[in-house]
């Protein structure tokens, strides 16, 4: 800052000194301005997709849970009455309406039996649908079957 005497002797500071003048960091703050939009407008599409990835990660998972209680109600309904058919008829009873699934039963051994329940999830056009499975095992009950419900 430049001071100078005026004629009484009395120190004066000059106005242009007292403005204070852009350093070079004040330079490089100001040409990064817009960095934040340019590096948000970057983030923008990997956060999207990471969003996109725990949706269809979280229906694989829900896509799971419907097929393993499927497996479970064809199991037990093969156990009770022995009929293959009331046994997929119930596997697919099960499953929200609309859901196409494959439902297979089978003998393991000659007082158990296993329900096996196949799940086709898709969520994007485009991309195949990842196949689900589940499998239920239940012990043959004996006696006579059961009627069917609504008899």
């Amino acid at each position: 800052m430049e001071r100078t005497r005026s004629q009484s002797g009395a120190a004066t500071v000059e106005l242009a000194a007292a403005i204070p003048r852009k350093s070079s960091g004040m330079l490089a703050k100001s040409s990064s301005r817009g960095a934040a939009t340019v590096e948000l407008a970057a983030a923008i599409p990997l956060l999207v997709a990471v969003a996109l990835v725990m949706v269809t990660l979280i229906g694989i998972a829900l896509g799971q849970v419907v097929a393993q209680g499927a497996a479970r109600e064809g199991a037990r309904e093969a156990a009770l009455s022995g009929d293959h058919g009331r046994a997929v008829a119930a596997a697919r009873a099960a499953l929200p309406p609309g859901r196409r699934a494959d439902v297979a039963v089978a003998a393991v051994a000659p007082d158990r039996v296993r329900v096996e329940v196949s799940l086709p999830v898709g969520f994007l056009p485009g991309v195949p649908a990842v196949t689900v499975r589940a499998a239920a095992v239940a012990a043959v009950e004996p006696g006579p079957a059961p009627a069917p419900a609504g008899s």
